[in-house]
């Protein structure tokens, strides 16, 4: 039987005076547990690629110079809404969404280095994420997926597969309302982009990812730089990853002015000049009002930052977590700069 609760539905008023549950109808369309099942299998013994595809398909996304794929297996869970007025009558409802992800790395000889699976499950009008470790990388299911790895890490896979006609800024937002909101709300960082007099295109530097209560514990949630919502929160239990994002931008070496528009028309927001050489890296930092934060508890955004700035450094910020370089938006590969997506 499904748990009865007091809401209010697009339903007839008479319905309304009822009690009102949810329940799923069937199998969802996904089945999770053969997902999980195949992932270990790749996990328990030496496995090549081929293998890897032969028993999970083609991958979402893969990048064979970094050595990483992402496979995705998306369904949903049918439900059945069931008013008690005074009857049980079973009326449609919306279906759950589910996604399986699971996240493998090679080693040089085309081996399976590390694998990693999980899942979400989405109510509607509800979030659900994922974040997946595997190795050096990092797999997160949010508003847009991205695949990142650490800033160790990719300058050490820089070194190896940089242009030698081309340069580097890695794109950051202030970190300071991250840490103000830490617990009771989140943060979004997006920022529109021109360079010189080029057409301007909007990059997501940073956004939440929304993971469960079960099976993310505080020890879980804490592990992966996130934030356990306490018992006050509209939400008690879930975990708030709002990581720190570097986004990189390849850009041919010489001197470039980078824009950042935050006007309809395009010609109002910061600008800073760079002139860089081949293979060099900058850091470029956006602060003020392109930080976007809100608490779980308003409706109301609490953007209390005004203006927009971006101050840039050849060393990176100094933070107080890690630093993870998004190497994969949304199924597009950033880096290698010669990188297209699988």
């Amino acid at each position: 039987m499904a748990r009865c609760a007091a809401i209010l539905l697009a339903v007839p008023a008479s319905a309304t005076a009822g009690c009102v549950g949810v329940a799923p109808v069937g199998k969802p369309t996904i089945d999770l547990d053969a997902a999980k099942a195949r992932s270990a299998e790749i996990g328990t013994r030496p496995t090549t690629r081929t293998r890897v595809r032969q028993l999970l398909g083609e991958p979402w996304t893969a990048s064979e110079a970094l050595g990483v794929e992402v496979y995705r297996t998306t369904g949903k869970q049918r439900n059945l809404m069931v008013i008690f007025a005074p009857y049980p009558v079973p009326l449609p409802f919306l279906s759950d969404k589910l996604a399986a992800y699971t996240l493998v790395t090679y080693d040089a000889d085309g081996q399976v280095a590390v694998i990693a699976s999980d899942f979400a499950r989405a109510a509607p009008g509800e979030a659900s994420g994922v974040v997946i470790h595997a190795g050096e990388f990092e797999f997160t299911h949010a508003f847009r997926d991205h695949v990142s790895m650490s800033l160790d890490g990719y300058r050490q896979a820089f070194a190896a597969h940089a242009s030698g006609s081309a340069c580097t800024v890695l794109l950051t937002c202030d970190p300071a309302r991250l840490a103000e909101v830490a617990g009771i709300g989140h943060c979004v960082c997006a920022a529109n982009r021109a360079v010189d007099d080029g057409p301007r295109s909007m990059l997501w530097v940073l956004s939440p990812a929304i993971l469960p209560p079960s099976p993310a514990s505080g020890g879980d949630c804490h592990g992966l730089g996130g934030a356990l919502l306490g018992a006050g929160a509209p939400r008690p239990g879930i975990c708030v990853v709002n990581r720190q994002n570097l986004y990189p931008v390849t850009l041919p070496a010489g001197r470039h002015r980078l824009h950042f528009p935050t006007g309809l028309g395009g010609g109002t927001g910061p600008e800073t000049e760079l002139d860089c050489r081949a293979g060099e890296v900058s850091y470029a930092t956006l602060g003020g009002g392109f930080m976007r934060c809100g608490l779980f508890e308003s409706l109301v955004r609490d953007d209390r930052a005004v203006g927009a700035t971006v101050q840039l450094s050849p060393e990176p910020p100094a933070v107080p977590t890690e630093l993870r370089v998004i190497v994969n938006d949304n199924g597009r590969w950033l880096f290698p700069p010669d990188s297209t997506s699988h």
